[in-house]
């Protein structure tokens, strides 16, 4: 019989080979397990482990070394040789993940052995909340009336994404009931309710909120869907696209079906179009009744409103309403009464600008609309000037005046007059013309000439203003300057003699039209 294990192994046993004293036997916690802190902190206390050989006694010089989870860090490093009491120590900052870490200890061994590895435990608890985010039940659809079959949760989280237990949501809902009305965060930082619908179809929303959280409150929506029952069904989706306040050029249609989707052939029922997003006003023949087909046809419909998007609902008592597809609005035509223009004083031969501002009736500037806008130009002159558009919504005509007086500019879009039509332009005489200016001589007592100028613009009007140089030379003599009468005109008289006089009369320093003159 083997007394010893040394025997045992002589007697063709296995081959089993134990450590000897002195030997690294056990590795065993000393100090520092089951510590709670907070992630991304130095645990308090150091992690410490004993290494002993087989009597017991404590082993020098043995290295041990600790593996941390992934994010955990050690100091001053991951391998430490044990004292002279057999004792390794290290200090250990948790990782950013909460939840319950695990570092192991392995003593270098001389003979191999399980005994050679132990584990700490330490719990790493979350920071404050700081962060609200949407965990789950958002877009459901249920059936009025009922619940929703999954709930509608949020997670509060700290600035590493662990959950934060004891974080109060609020929850309210614009309809139906919700339950409860505040949730603490659990454990995982989770807190869910309960939405139950209403009677109204169509969307619901839900918010949860925790103030002073980043992303609170965290918005939800739900659809309520009418449990089976006969409904409407658009066969003919309204125009994709419109012009505000002008009637679609494809016109809705909607089929009364039963709630198995078959048509449903029932008269009189009443069907009424409303505008279910994007605000404005629904225009036309609202509400239509079902023919002896179940058939609903709509004839007049437009939106009234901004250009923008939107929806159409078709609603009628106990049916399941329907929704249109998106429909974008463009800005409407021109309208008289909501646009606008304005033209300065003119001056013959010269170009007078009319600018004109186009919106439609609700308010838009319409661009692209040069052709709906026509300007007459009636008075002292006549014109029908072109429009040219500027964009935005502005647009500009002119006109070249010939005649001085008073023009009358009428504006008219798509066929009326803006309320300010027509507008008044006084047409001054333009800069005075050397061709277009007249003189008249007559002899006065024998002896003397008698000089008489009109002074007109390159269009033939009458200046009817002084402040001109006008000179007479007679018979190549030096200029003589006339009497400015201050209204246009000049005159004066001068000894000629009894002989013929060659006269030359200067505008400005300019001989005018006719010049020289024989008398």
């Amino acid at each position: 019989m083997c007394l010893t294990l040394l025997a045992l192994q002589a007697c063709g046993g296995d081959d089993l080979v134990l450590p000897s004293a002195g030997e690294p036997s056990l590795i065993a916690v000393v100090d520092g397990n089951l510590q709670v802190d907070t992630v991304g902190r130095i645990l308090p206390e150091s992690l410490v482990v004993k290494v002993t050989d087989p009597e017991g006694r404590a082993v020098e010089g043995v290295e041990v070394v600790f593996v941390a989870p992934a994010g955990g860090a050690l100091a001053p490093n991951d391998t430490v040789i044990t004292g002279a009491d057999g004792m390794a120590a290290i200090q250990y900052t948790l990782s950013t993940a909460s939840g319950e870490q695990t570092i192991e200890a392995r003593a270098t061994p001389v003979v191999p052995s399980s005994s050679l590895i132990t584990t700490f435990s330490a719990i790493a608890e979350p920071e404050q909340a700081v962060t609200l985010l949407l965990l789950g039940g958002d877009k459901q659809e249920g059936e009025l009336q009922a619940s929703l079959p999954e709930s509608l949760a949020v997670r509060a989280v700290d600035r590493f994404g662990n959950g934060v237990a004891g974080v109060n949501v609020s929850w309210s809902a614009s309809d139906g009931s919700i339950s409860p009305e505040v949730v603490a965060t659990g454990a995982d930082g989770r807190a869910a309710v309960q939405l139950t619908l209403g009677s109204r179809p169509g969307v619901y929303r839900i918010s949860g909120d925790a103030p002073g959280l980043e992303g609170s409150p965290i918005s939800f929506e739900a659809t309520g869907i009418a449990p089976p029952s006969p409904q409407l069904v658009l066969v003919t989706q309204p125009s994709g696209t419109a012009q505000a306040g002008i009637a679609f050029e494809r016109q809705p249609v909607v089929q009364l079906e039963d709630a198995f989707g078959a048509p449903l052939a029932r008269a009189d029922v009443a069907v009424t179009a409303q505008i279910a997003d994007g605000g404005g006003s629904l225009d036309g023949g609202t509400t239509v009744r079902s023919d002896e087909q179940g058939r609903v046809t709509f004839t007049d419909l437009a939106i009234r409103g901004r250009p923008g998007e939107r929806t159409l609902l078709f609603a009628a008592p106990d049916f399941t309403p329907a929704t249109s597809d998106e429909i974008t609005v463009r800005v409407g035509p021109a309208a008289a009464g909501q646009s606008s223009a304005s033209v300065d004083n003119g001056t013959a031969g010269t170009a007078t600008a009319i600018s004109i501002r186009l919106e439609d009736e609700f308010g838009t500037a319409v661009e692209g609309g040069a052709d709906q806008v026509r300007v007459t130009v009636e008075g002292a002159n006549q014109a029908t000037p072109s429009v040219s558009d500027r964009g935005d919504g502005s647009y500009s005509a002119s006109y070249t005046p010939v005649l001085a007086g008073t023009d009358q500019i009428t504006v008219e879009v798509n066929g009326t007059a803006l309320r300010e039509s027509p507008l008044s332009s006084e047409v001054v005489p333009g800069a005075s013309s050397p061709s277009t200016t007249t003189a008249f001589f007559a002899r006065q007592a024998i002896f003397f000439l008698v000089v008489d100028v009109t002074v007109r613009d390159a269009q033939g009007n009458l200046v009817r203003r002084g402040g001109d140089k006008v000179e007479v030379q007679l018979n190549g003599g030096l200029p003589l300057r006339l009497r400015d009468n201050g209204d246009g005109t000049y005159s004066d008289s001068f000894g000629a003699g009894l002989g013929s006089v060659t006269a030359v009369v200067l505008l400005n320093g300019v001989p005018i039209e006719g010049s020289p003159f024989r008398i």
